[in-house]
């Protein structure tokens, strides 16, 4: 299974969590959900969220954030948490240790959850934005090995 085929079928269920321990947020294309990193006015999914992988400004979503995906140097980036077992590593380290799970981008994370939004009228066009999330994927992919 692909990665984004494996993010859209734990939408709902799967979670982001912190090197740290701090929960960042539920893998939810629900902008309503007030725990969905979709949420554009949540702690977890805006831009002003303390928890936020959104948030430019926090210790979470910015360039120098210690435990920030968007930080290239970092080494405790969030990872993606189903059924209570480390899957994916968010990041854009391409030099990060991955200890066997999969890397992704956090810009890819997101874009794919906004792009599964309900409310959102492309909706039907999900399909041609997964193959070029996909395509974007591989070639994010192939910096990492």
């Amino acid at each position: 299974m692909q990665i984004l085929d494996f993010l859209v079928a734990i939408n709902g269920v799967g979670q982001l969590w912190g090197a740290n321990g701090q929960f960042l947020g539920l893998l939810s294309n629900n902008q309503y959900d007030s725990n969905s990193i979709s949420n554009p006015h949540g702690m977890y999914g805006g831009q002003h969220g303390l928890y936020s992988i959104s948030n430019p400004h926090g210790m979470y979503g910015s360039q120098h954030g210690l435990y920030s995906p968007y930080n290239s140097f970092c080494l405790n980036p969030p990872i993606i948490f189903f059924q209570g077992q480390p899957v994916i590593i968010v990041t854009r380290n391409a030099y990060i240790q991955n200890q066997g799970l999969a890397v992704i981008d956090p810009d890819l994370l997101l874009g794919l959850y906004a792009q599964l939004t309900s409310s959102n009228p492309a909706l039907r066009s999900v399909p041609t934005q997964l193959d070029y999330l996909t395509r974007a994927s591989q070639t994010i992919a192939q910096c990492f090995y």
